[in-house]
Formats: structure tokens, sequence, C-alpha cells
């Protein structure tokens, strides 16, 4: 939450520390559905425990709470200067090396 966030940033203050980089992985959640519905069928499929928490219902809430209590603090970032947006649909190695990129810069 943004007041999770200045609390942050006052904790690093004292310790003469900076947050250096805000990742955000920008990503379809029409598509993060998709995923989770066919991950889901290939678990039954072979045969697999599917976890009590892997499921539409679950996902849809989480998306919810990002929504409405972690992307407020996207544009404080971004006033400081420090949010990094990603395509967050990339193949997996792609999405690794721009973050690796990040935090090494």
């Amino acid at each position: 939450t943004l007041g999770q966030a200045r609390a942050l940033d006052a904790m690093l203050e004292d310790k003469n520390k900076l947050l250096g980089a805000v990742i955000e992985l920008t990503v379809d959640e029409g598509e993060l559905i998709n995923r989770l519905k066919s991950r889901i069928q290939d678990q039954i499929n072979q045969g697999l425990p599917v976890r009590s928490d892997d499921n539409e219902k679950t996902l849809r809430n989480r998306l919810s709470v990002y929504r409405n209590q972690t992307a407020p603090v996207l544009p404080y970032y971004k006033e400081k200067d420090i949010l990094c947006q990603l395509d967050g649909m990339q193949p997996i190695e792609s999405v690794s090396g721009e973050i690796r990129n990040i935090l090494q810069g």
C-alpha cells in the first residue's frame, strides 16, 4: 500500500539506504486466467494434485486486491523516477534478463 511504501522509504532513509528500483510486471489478466485453467487441466490430466487456492476465483480476488491496494503505489514510485515497467507476458527468460539488467544497472 502507499502507506507501506512511505514507511519503507522512511526506514531505509534511517539506515542511509535508498530503494534503487521498483519493478512492475504488466500482464494481460485474461491470459493469466487462461494459463491458470490450462495448468490446472494439465495437472488433473497427469493425476497430479491441484492446490486448493489454485483456482480462478482466488486468482480473480488476488488481481482485485492488487488493483485496489498495490497498484496505487505505482504513481508514487514513478514520481521518484524508480518505477520500471516490464511486459510480463514475454517468455520467462526475457523477463528474467530484463529484471537482472535493472537490478545490475
